[in-house]
């Protein structure tokens, strides 16, 4: 299974998701679990955002090896379930004009549990803000990835 985050610039919030649902994948017991992260400005190779680095390494996760990589339409026909940061990237993704093979949803549909809730809203980007907002942005995708990881544990049982 492939599960794909997606932001604009894949510098900060999806990269921040990637790392920390491989940081948790082998404790929820889901290690058939396959995580990437991509943006749709395409940029390649930049590192992730200082603050996304030091956010991380607070929880005792490494990000500073992370580039950025832009979308492609390879990445959506091989990804089973697709978590976008912002109604933006949905409809990026629906210019590219390849269907998804998997599940797409806003990833705080996840925000209050690990069934998904229509009306989610965006997470919002918090490229050239404090650390602080930085904190707050992970707080919200840290508990959307839980839910996330709940769900796919109660989606394959006994792995």
């Amino acid at each position: 299974m492939k599960v794909l985050f997606v932001c604009s610039g894949n510098i900060c919030r999806s990269p921040m998701a990637e790392a920390y649902m491989r940081h948790r994948i082998a404790d929820a017991g889901l290690s058939h679990v396959v995580v990437a992260s991509a943006g749709t400005l395409g940029i390649e190779r930049a590192p992730a955002s200082r603050e996304a680095v030091a956010v991380l390494a607070e929880i005792g996760v490494d990000l500073s090896n992370h580039r950025s990589a832009g979308l492609r339409n390879e990445d959506l026909r091989t990804s089973d379930l697709v978590l976008v940061m912002a109604l933006e990237h949905l409809a990026a993704i629906e210019r590219m004009g390849t269907a998804p093979s998997g599940d797409v949803h806003l990833l705080r549909e996840f925000e209050e549990g690990p069934d998904p809730r229509p009306g989610a809203e965006d997470v919002d980007d918090p490229i050239g803000r404090s650390v602080e907002v930085y904190r707050r942005q992970f707080e919200q995708i840290r508990l959307c990835v839980d839910h996330v990881l709940i769900r796919l544990r109660s989606s394959h049982p006994g792995r």
